[in-house]
């Protein structure tokens, strides 16, 4: 029994290569954006580290407790240092604060960072 193996296999016609023109990379604004990231993980890391000190965070999920968004805002505006942060958002339970670059505040729109923590 001779069987030809190469019968057994569909053969595909060869294809036409179409070689599409890329314009030249531009990494100008990538890098931009990781520096200002950068910036955000260390803010990041100034609201964290004051979050982690048990007598403020216990002020200020009291404040969130009692809803009392003016109180919460004036404590993280507080932590020196730190101005990323653009937004606090807290239910029951948890808090979320959205980060944002400098760069936003003049049309920028490079990156953000968002912190979701649940406390209850």
């Amino acid at each position: 029994m001779n069987y030809n193996w190469r019968r057994a296999f569909h053969q595909c016609p060869p294809q036409a290569v179409f070689y599409r023109q890329f314009p030249p990379v531009d990494t100008t604004e990538l890098t931009e954006s990781v520096h200002q990231f950068d910036f955000l993980l260390k803010q990041s890391q100034l609201l964290l580290n004051q979050l982690g000190n048990r007598p403020f965070a216990k002020r200020l999920m009291e404040a969130a407790q009692k809803s009392d968004n003016l109180t919460v805002q004036h404590m993280i505006q507080s932590v020196p240092g730190l101005t990323a942060v653009n937004d606090i958002k807290f239910s029951p339970t948890g808090i979320v604060f959205q980060l944002e670059s400098p760069a936003i505040n003049v049309g920028g729109n490079c990156c953000a960072m968002s912190i979701v923590l649940k406390w209850g």
